[in-house]
């Protein structure tokens, strides 16, 4: 209990800390035909994990080795076209990042984690593809 506590102060810290943002968002989900494998970030309006993700891992990402491999393509968690991502089960919580191999499913990490811990799971996701 200790830890979940220490936890949510530092990122109440860190949410504090930052300036609001404005920046444009690509909600859209595309019907055009992509790589075979993406990353689909799952979000919504006012997420603030969300605004975390895109101020301090996307350029990092998209500039990745893992970005170039398997780019990163935002859906707004409500948009009715996620019933045609190949999801295995439900997302509760956001942001939520789905690896997509073919439209399918192949891996998942539920809300924001750090840097390091972000990138090792990406890489996990990524093995043997």
């Amino acid at each position: 209990m200790k830890n979940v506590a220490w936890l949510f102060v530092f990122w109440f810290g860190v949410l504090a800390a930052m300036p609001p943002t404005n920046a444009a968002r690509d909600l859209q989900t595309s019907a055009a035909p992509g790589p075979s494998l993406q990353l689909i970030v799952l979000e919504t309006d006012g997420c603030v994990y969300c605004d975390v993700f895109r101020r301090r891992l996307l350029a990092a990402y998209q500039s990745s080795k893992q970005g170039k491999r398997a780019p990163i393509r935002f859906v707004n968690i409500n948009d009715p076209a996620l019933g045609d991502l190949g999801l295995t089960q439900p997302v509760g919580i956001v942001p939520t990042f789905i690896m997509l191999e073919n439209n399918q499913e192949i891996g998942r990490i539920p809300g924001l984690m750090g840097h390091q811990d972000f990138f090792r799971a990406i890489d996990y996701m990524l093995i043997g593809h």
